[in-house]
């Protein structure tokens, strides 16, 4: 053995090759994957493979201690390193001359190994350590240059290395040959390899000693545990590896190299039976036979007493055994053959140095039992004495940011698997990213974040807009205000050192997960988002029998490393989730904004039924009662009850606490506002609890809470002045306005496009002129009646002014087109479009008592009517008052009659409460949000988050042909049309309440004045 090799301790990168154009990790990432696997703030180090200089001066170091030491010098055959040199891979001229420096971790290797197949390919192989154990990846061409025999050794497919590639480094460096296969095609294999990354050719058959039999293969079943052969190798296998030929010594010069040191020394024996037994080493190579060593004298000789658990627990030594001297002269009789690796395939291997002495019996180890006191530390809270009473202190996992959630699990305890399972979009994976926040955020744990499918910059924008909070969708736009902007930027330094790690390699296993867990000290919580039920080739965690195995492992990886683990998964199918048969599993159903989650537990059934509500806006789930509450601040109690079932048991945090004797009405919890108490207005009275299930059986409490909030922070602003804070939330009305918009499209089933080309006919011709769109405005006087009271055929009446409610309000139920308007020369009619139509000519209207649905605009020549106008038209044709509209051009697009109507249902929901309490100035501030929106939709300079013209005209013409249809109700049902002008104002002469309701809400009418005609002194 050379004196310039160095041994290095166990775990560290064991290359030794003087490669300068390879540096370490340098050629081993992916270009489209740069950075390692994890993405976040990584805490710990790994050993740095050591520099071709440092190794030089171990080598130097070592051959000095040595040269002092050892009583006579090292001597074998073949060229010897000179002094102070590293050793490295074969000589230049052979071909694979080259190693690249190996990667320092197994989880590195792993995740490069194709690039290191690549290169072994191109000539460039690469060391692999692990342990003490060290192999060399190369080809399956420059193995049969070496001289092994790869016909019986075992082949493993690409993706099958990769989970077992340590075990496959441990059997490649004891001599057994791994191949590995793309496509059933050999590609690599890993060969034994010396400290330095030298290849190790196979030692050559030795001839058996006279009557003995040749020794059979003594390589381990497949799967048998190494416990069976648990010492190291004798200092004569040591010794017999260490004068092991040069790589670049053929074959018939090993054979004479190989077969010198034939016995070993006498002193080995005693030195190899007392060595202790190493701890927890790997199994043995598969895909070989049983051993049957006869004639060998480890098969005669005493078996080793029965190690102690102490002695188990040794581990390997921090440097590699020193080889000892062997004399040159051949052995004067016959002896065992020397411990050199086996030849794969011969039918008469030499036993390996793995094998050592015979197998032992492994000695038992204990169960793990608990008493029941122990048990019971899990389950009941612990209790402190204070005085002559206990205060309970409740039981509680980690938080997951929805306080309702926790309350029911108890937090997300140690050693339990939580899978929560709902359909695409119904809010599974918000409740991951809430709970991996919560932890990494707030409580300051790490977070082991598993994102299959997703992308570290997806959950990065989660976390942002749910934690700060901001828009989630003008987040990822890179449309933020300026002062969410400055938050960001305020809070990047506090994100930036949240604990959390992301994993988002497509490679993504649940073998992957299990071996970055130790890798994290101090981990508190393992999150998966998400399993997907849809096969995807390149995600391992999708497809129904991938996702019961990766259910099956995580709950078993949350019970070995007593860790909370939570997975979603993206499906409520019932019949998958009760073939899954596991623990605990929260199923979400999603209404509009309300999420239901129904708590099951595989032997008791289901325990509690939430409800939350879907915080889309900000990509968060939150209590249903106050989203506001930031998870670190204590929130009041919900209004929300867990129906449990009768026969389910407390819930832990439901601690029994004593009656007070003094029924005093306790204060609420403390929000996270810290601002000066509010002063209201006395006009302002408080709101009364909303109506079961709100505005069309949906709850947009969360959306109607925004309105509130603005209004109690500008009447705080303002000390209370009812004057002064409308006009300062009027000034804010667009602004807010279109945050409230945004807020409720985010999870809307169209993406509209928001500044679309503008055609010329939607251009205003002057600053503060009209463009060529008709809109249907009506200022329409019922002539016919006029003259006959005027002439004194018709007797006098008495005209009621009726005034509609919101009617731009209620004009928010149109169709709009959804993208930019595409031109049609052709013309006609699609309901499933909208836009602008061509009509060549005003259609004629021919009924003195009902107005003109197209209003009183009187020119000549071709018309442009927007879809609200054309669709009135195509109402009167088919109730017989005119002729159906000819359209010979149109500029249209895909219609939705839903893109507004969330928001109008929130701003409806909310004057209806303002009116019901006589808000006046919440009353007057959505009027002016809705208003404005209108208005500002179009060429203006005050809102300059959405530009459609075409959506101004289209609202607007919806306000005027709700109105025509109010007066052709009302000719109808026999009252007499008056007058119709603009979008609101409707005066029928007789009973008008016969045919309308009363009052203020946007479905009924009001009226404004009262009047006879014909009036007095008017003839």
């Amino acid at each position: 053995m050379s004196s310039s090799r160095s041994s290095h301790p166990a775990g560290e990168a064991a290359s030794a090759a003087d490669v300068p154009d390879y540096p370490a990790h340098a050629a081993l990432r992916e270009p489209s994957d740069p950075a390692p696997r994890w993405a976040g703030n990584w805490p710990l180090s790994f050993p740095t493979p050591l520099t071709p200089s440092a190794v030089a001066k171990a080598a130097s170091e070592e051959a000095g201690r040595r040269h002092g030491e050892d009583s006579q010098p090292e001597s074998v055959e073949g060229p010897e390193d000179e002094p102070g040199t590293t050793s490295a891979a074969p000589d230049a001229e052979t071909p694979h001359a080259q190693a690249r420096t190996g990667p320092a971790t197994l989880h590195e290797a792993r995740s490069t190994l194709k690039q290191m197949i690549d290169a072994a390919i191109e000539g460039q192989p690469t060391p692999l350590t692990r342990g003490p154990h060290h192999a060399l990846l190369t080809t399956p061409a420059h193995a049969t240059e070496l001289g092994w025999d790869l016909t019986q050794a075992p082949a493993h497919s690409f993706a099958d290395a990769r989970k077992k590639l340590g075990d496959l480094i441990q059997y490649g460096a004891e001599g057994h040959p791994q191949v590995l296969c793309r496509h059933k095609t050999p590609v690599a294999v890993l060969l034994p390899a010396a400290a330095d990354s030298a290849p190790t050719p196979p030692a050559p058959q030795a001839e058996p000693a006279p009557g003995t039999a040749a020794p059979d293969s003594a390589t381990p079943p497949e799967g048998q545990q190494a416990v069976q052969n648990p010492l190291p190798a004798t200092a004569a296998a040591e010794a017999a590896k260490d004068l092991a030929p040069a790589p670049t010594t053929i074959p018939a010069e090993a054979a004479v190299a190989a077969t010198m040191p034939a016995e070993p020394q006498p002193e080995s024996a005693p030195a190899a039976q007392d060595a202790p037994a190493p701890a927890n080493t790997p199994p043995a190579s598969p895909g070989t036979t049983p051993a049957t060593r006869t004639g060998s004298p480890a098969a005669t000789a005493p078996t080793p007493a029965t190690p102690t658990p102490s002695t188990l627990a040794l581990q390997q030594p921090a440097t590699a055994p020193t080889a000892l001297p062997t004399p040159l002269s051949a052995p004067s009789e016959p002896g065992p053959p020397a411990f050199t690796p086996a030849t794969p395939g011969t039918g008469h291997e030499t036993a390996i140095p793995a094998s050592g002495p015979p197998a032992i019996t492994a000695p038992r180890t204990p169960r793990r039992l608990a008493a029941l006191a122990q048990a019971l530390d899990t389950v009941l809270p612990n209790t402190a004495p204070t005085g002559d009473t206990t205060t309970p202190t409740p039981l509680m996992g980690l938080p997951t940011g929805i306080r309702t959630l926790d309350e029911a699990l108890g937090g997300l305890q140690h050693g339990r698997f939580y899978l929560v399972a709902a359909a695409p979009g119904a809010g599974s994976s918000l409740i991951a990213t809430t709970a991996a926040r919560t932890s990494a955020l707030d409580q300051h744990q790490p977070v082991l974040y598993a994102a299959s499918g997703l992308t570290r910059a997806d959950i990065a924008a989660r976390i942002v807009a749910a934690h700060l909070p901001v828009d989630y969708r003008r987040l990822r736009a890179g449309r933020l205000t300026p002062t969410e902007r400055d938050d960001t930027t305020a809070f990047h330094h506090h994100l930036a050192q949240a604990p959390l790690y992301i994993d988002d390699g497509t490679d993504l296993t649940t073998d992957a997960i299990a071996e970055s867990v130790p890798d994290l000290p101090g981990l508190a919580l393992v999150v998966v988002d998400r399993l997907q039920t849809t096969e995807d080739p390149r995600l391992p965690l999708s497809g129904p029998p991938q996702i019961t195995d990766a259910a099956q492992a995580l709950a078993h990886l949350a019970r070995t490393h007593d860790l909370p683990v939570l997975a979603a998964v993206d499906t409520d199918d019932p019949q998958l989730i009760a073939a899954l048969s596991l623990d605990i599993t929260i199923t979400l159903t999603r209404d509009a904004d309300q999420i239901h989650a129904t708590i099951t537990e595989r032997d008791l059934g289901p325990q509690a039924t939430l409800t939350l509500h879907a915080d889309l806006a900000h990509a968060r789930i939150t209590d249903l009662t106050n989203p506001y509450t930031s998870p670190t601040t204590p929130a009041p109690p919900p209004t929300a009850s867990l129906h449990t079932p009768a026969q389910t048991p407390q819930a832990p945090l439901q601690t029994p606490t004593s009656p007070s004797p003094d029924p005093t009405p306790t204060e609420p919890a403390p929000t996270g506002h810290t601002a000066a108490p509010r002063r209201p207005s006395h006009r302002r009275s408080a709101a009364p609890p909303p109506s079961e299930g709100g505005y069309a059986n949906r709850d947009y409490s969360y959306f109607t809470g925004m309105i509130t909030r603005a209004v109690d922070e500008a009447l705080h602003d303002h000390d209370g002045d009812i004057t002064a804070t409308t006009e300062a939330l009027v000034k804010k009305a667009v602004p807010n306005a279109m945050a409230l918009f945004e807020a409720t499209r985010v999870g809307g089933n169209y993406e509209h496009t928001v500044y679309p080309e503008t055609l010329e006919f939607l251009r205003k011709k002057t600053k503060d002129g009209a463009d060529e769109i008709w809109e249907g405005r009506h200022n329409w006087t019922n002539t016919h009646l006029m003259d006959a009271l005027q002439n004194g055929t018709h007797p006098p009446i008495t005209v009621n002014a009726l005034d509609t409610n919101a009617s731009f309000l209620s004009a928010f139920k149109t169709h709009l087109p959804i993208g930019a308007l595409i031109h049609d020369p052709d013309g006609g009619f699609d309901p499933k479009r909208s836009g602008i139509y061509r009509l060549p000519t005003r259609p004629t209207w021919h009924h003195s008592h009902l107005p003109d649905p197209i209003g009183n605009r009187r020119e000549d020549g071709p018309v442009l009517l927007d879809d609200a106008t054309i669709r009135l038209l195509i109402r009167c044709a088919r109730l017989g008052l005119c002729e159906a509209p000819h359209i010979t051009e149109c500029w249209t697009s895909g219609a939705s009659e839903g893109l507004l109507e969330k928001f109008r249902r929130v701003l409806t929901e909310a004057r209806a409460k303002s009116i019901e309490t006589d808000d006046t100035v919440t009353v007057e501030y959505i009027k002016a949000m809705y208003s404005k929106f209108t208005s500002t939709i179009g060429e203006s300079s005050v809102n300059r988050e959405i530009r459609r013209p075409d959506w101004m005209h289209i609202i607007r013409s919806q306000a005027f042909a709700n109105l025509w249809y109010k007066s052709h109700r009302a000719h109808s049902n026999g009252l007499t049309v008056v007058r119709v002008r603009g979008t609101d104002e409707l005066h029928v002469a007789g009973d008008w309440r016969t045919v309308f309701t009363e009052g203020r809400l946007t479905t009924q009418m009001k009226q404004k004045d009262q009047y006879p005609l014909p009036r007095k002194g008017a003839r």
